[in-house]
């Protein structure tokens, strides 16, 4: 029961974010809204709002927190995990509970962006093209989070990788069971 209370905490603080971020982009939206359909905008809008919560949790909070706090994140204490597995092999030292936590939230993390990016872009609708979009990603991420003092894991690259290719199978499953419905069509762009 702690893990799902600590799992919807995460998506609180995603929900909280995607309302600051909606204020903001409401101007955005009388700009374009000749432009671009609504639920075209809407799309774009998520998938901004994955990627910023996706860093957020991953390092942006952390870096700012550190330089705020007077810490110089070059130099802070890194550490990097290249053996693939460890953590179902290794004690972690944060305990049993937040371990399991944190891998599921490393693949729950990443699937509203595998959904989210083939919705978006009509170019990367192909299973191998959002496959290597979201490795490609989480790579970034655990290089970053490397270099600002942070972990870089291989098991999180995976996971996150997993969980994007998770959300593609949801896309993948929404655009065959909804190919035909107007509301699909407008989403996707492909509405004629």
């Amino acid at each position: 029961m702690l893990i799902v209370q600590e799992i919807l905490g995460y998506f609180l603080i995603g929900l909280i974010g995607m309302v600051g971020l909606s204020i903001l982009f409401v101007p955005v939206f009388f700009l374009l809204r000749k432009k671009i359909p609504l639920l075209r905008q809407v799309v774009y809008f998520l998938f901004v709002v994955c990627i910023l919560v996706i860093c957020s949790a991953t390092f942006l909070e952390w870096t700012i927190t550190a330089m705020l706090a007077g810490r110089d994140i070059l130099d802070a204490e890194r550490s990097l995990n290249m053996i693939p597995f460890k953590f179902v092999t290794e004690n972690w030292l944060m305990g049993e509970r937040k371990q399991i936590t944190q891998t599921i939230a490393n693949i729950i993390m990443f699937m509203p962006l595998g959904f989210i990016f083939p919705v978006a872009f009509r170019k990367m609708r192909k299973f191998w093209k959002t496959t290597i979009c979201m490795m490609i990603f989480s790579f970034l991420i655990e290089f970053i989070q490397y270099f600002v003092g942070r972990s870089a894991d291989i098991d999180d690259f995976m996971l996150n990788t997993l969980g994007g290719i998770l959300g593609y199978l949801v896309f993948y499953i929404f655009s065959k069971l909804f190919k035909e419905k107007k509301i699909w069509k407008k989403l996707s762009g492909t509405a004629s």
